[in-house]
């Protein structure tokens, strides 16, 4: 039986957790959050482009905040414990960034229909780092699960079952990754002031860090789970190395990725296509 003191600090901390999530969807997005944005991608804030800022920095934190919540209650769900995973509170984090980089508002068309006529390339948005990290993250996925079943005789209290489940949603979670990348980079981009064009690059440039950092992090939530389903890691310092990997390491890496200073690509000068409403 656990103490009352326990269950209520329990209490207490979930409806912290809780106010946090609702004031982040209802709260003002604080001007430091807007000037950071404008530092990462080198961005003019105007009169024209300053609520398409807000707008954005507003959606995102609604839904990481969002994530993150699910991700602590889902650990009290699945381990049917009172302790949370650091690892899943991060995969939720990382999970409702990714949704709210997919459910922000892009520029709206005009009475006539026109585009930029400027190529976008990944390699404007993401360095080569953010380019390979989900495909990596794969292949680590698919060499993990060669690995573990080759290792399956030394440890039979594993689940190789479960180990090839996560092996299939590491690479599902990949692949809806890098769908949402191409997505993101192939979105409609309307003409419109060239301040507003600057912002939305930008906007678009920081959803494909962030795409990528939550694919990496995520995929590499599933190879935790896929040495942890398989039992092939020995109960030792060995363990708690690997656990600092993808425990810690992993979202370190996702969060130096996700806000990485991204240039500005010009685009706002470019060509238009007008053509028919």
């Amino acid at each position: 039986m656990l103490p009352s003191s326990f269950i209520a600090v329990l209490v207490l901390g979930l409806a912290v957790l809780l106010l946090m999530t609702v004031y982040a969807a209802v709260g003002p997005v604080p001007r430091r959050r807007v000037e950071e944005f404008a530092r990462l991608h080198s961005l003019r804030v105007t009169v024209g482009n300053g609520n398409q800022i807000i707008a954005y920095r507003a959606i995102t934190r609604r839904w990481r905040a969002a994530g993150f919540t699910v991700g602590v209650l889902a650990t009290f769900a699945a381990t049917g414990t009172y302790g949370v995973e650091f690892q899943w509170a991060l995969a939720g984090w990382f999970a409702g960034a990714a949704v709210a980089e997919l459910r922000v508002a892009h520029l709206d068309r005009g009475p006539r229909t026109s585009a930029s006529l400027a190529s976008r390339r990944a390699a404007d948005y993401l360095p080569w780092a953010g380019r390979w990290a989900v495909p990596a993250a794969m292949v680590l996925c698919v060499l993990n699960a060669v690995f573990c079943f080759a290792r399956r005789g030394s440890h039979p209290e594993g689940d190789i079952r479960a180990m090839m489940t996560w092996t299939v949603v590491g690479l599902g979670v990949g692949a809806v990754a890098l769908a949402a990348q191409r997505h993101v980079l192939r979105r409609p981009q309307p003409l419109a002031e060239p301040d507003r064009m600057a912002a939305d690059d930008a906007i678009r440039s920081r959803s494909l860090h962030v795409l990528a950092a939550a694919g990496m992090v995520l995929v590499g939530s599933c190879v935790a789970s896929q040495l942890v389903a398989a039992d092939v890691l020995l109960h030792n310092h060995v363990t708690g190395i690997f656990d600092a990997l993808f425990v810690v390491g992993f979202p370190v890496l996702g969060r130096i990725l996700a806000y990485w200073p991204s240039p500005p690509r010009g685009s706002g000068s470019g060509q238009a296509a007008p053509g028919p409403a």
